[in-house]
């Protein structure tokens, strides 16, 4: 037995004195004395080493990557910060290393003496998907609804709204379309700032609870995450809470336990939680989603797919699935999730999500029941196709 232990360590020893000479494991916040590309590329090589989340799933070598660029940026180390021509090549290459990570989350600046460098390479992929007709188009910011609203006057009754201000951070709709459609629709997660307020954006989705209670004909229910940032992930329950009988699994999500790159933690069931009703609604539900439905707009979706009686209608969604960490000094709770110091801030997401029936979607976005896309010309007229196919989808069941 002994001999067999002797073996082993001996064998371990064997390996380590094989392995590459990759960077020792730090903690990338701690990086504060950098003063060429080459120990940036370092810094922000370990960087993401440690606080990806998607290694196990992502096609990108990042050892292959350490190897390749390593001497290139090497080469680079005695010009320091000071040429614009050096930190342009630098940068390019910095994008090149990075631009197929699967994390659409992901985000890069790097801070120069003569400007600031930002990448966002899941928004470059989303931009140039075939399907993508409005790459700088968003629903509440370009042509808020209640525009559509004025061209429809009379198809929605019971309303109650908050359309983003100077002194707002959000805009929602509710009410009910067509005499018997419950519709809610809103422009970021953050109903949980507005509890309690008696504020505009809490009246809108207490009108919409309301509905849902109370109105004497309800056929249907349509949420709205079209242009949807995401946001806070207990907003799910404010939106889906009256929707289920008893706490619902929406999804499942899973972060790091340790600081090797496939320490996972098990996957965790992400829940919908009841709400007290005072009627169980059997009808149909559906999101409304598009290209640029993001973050907590896709896990809404995941959790309506998750229902018997819930659809997607619309595109399929940006593909960046998971959740955030608020703060830089939560490594130690997190191993992951978003990093800066002095030359550079890192925005990757904490939290991996998958659907009820295994599948990631990260990078990919969520595909629709129905297909229905975006036609700005329709747009313009004041026909929103999207908001159509719902409809008739919930009058027809197809």
């Amino acid at each position: 037995m002994k001999q067999r232990y002797l073996f082993i360590i001996a064998a371990l020893f064997a390996f380590a004195a094989c392995r590459e000479d990759y960077p020792d494991m730090q903690n990338p916040r701690w990086d504060i004395n950098i003063y060429n590309w080459d120990q940036a590329f370092v810094s922000y090589w370990n960087g993401l080493n440690y606080n990806y989340l998607f290694w196990d799933i992502d096609p990108t070598d990042w050892d292959e990557v350490y190897r390749e660029y390593k001497p290139r940026f090497e080469a680079l180390k005695a010009f320091g910060f000071d040429s614009t021509e050096i930190n342009n090549q630098a940068f390019d290459m910095i994008r090149e290393m990075s631009g197929n990570l699967i994390d659409h989350h992901f985000a890069i600046s790097f801070f120069m003496p003569d400007t600031t460098y930002w990448f966002y390479p899941g928004n470059e992929e989303v931009s140039s998907r075939e399907y993508n007709r409005h790459p700088d188009y968003n629903l509440w910011d370009d042509l808020p609804i209640f525009l559509l609203i004025k061209e429809k006057e009379g198809r929605f009754t019971e309303v109650a709204h908050n359309f983003y201000s100077g002194n707002s951070d959000m805009s929602v709709f509710s009410g009910v379309l067509d005499g018997n459609i419950v519709y809610l629709g809103f422009s970021v997660f953050l109903f949980y700032d507005h509890e309690g307020t008696g504020d505009d954006v809490e009246l809108a989705l207490q009108n919409y609870k309301d509905l849902l209670d109370n109105y004497p004909d309800v056929q249907g229910v349509i949420i709205d995450v079209r242009s949807n940032g995401g946001g806070y992930n207990r907003d799910i329950n404010q939106v889906l809470g009256k929707l289920v009988p008893q706490n619902h699994t929406a999804f499942y999500s899973r972060q790091k336990n340790g600081i090797g790159r496939l320490d996972y933690a098990p996957w965790v069931p992400e829940e919908i939680k009841w709400q007290e009703r005072t009627r169980e609604l059997q009808v149909p539900v559906v999101v409304l989603a598009d290209v640029n439905s993001v973050s907590m707009a896709e896990m809404t979706a995941m959790a309506v797919l998750s229902l018997p009686n819930g659809a997607v209608i619309g595109e399929r969604t940006f593909g960046g699935n998971g959740s955030l960490a608020p703060a830089n000094e939560y490594f130690d709770m997190t191993y992951s999730g978003f990093f800066e110091n002095d030359v550079m801030w890192i925005y990757t997401t904490n939290t991996m999500s998958r659907d009820v029936n295994g599948v990631i979607h990260e990078g990919v976005g969520i595909p629709p029941t129905i297909e229905c896309l975006f036609d700005p010309e329709s747009w313009t007229q004041g026909i929103d196709l999207q908001l159509e196919r719902a409809v008739s989808y919930i009058r027809n069941g197809k």
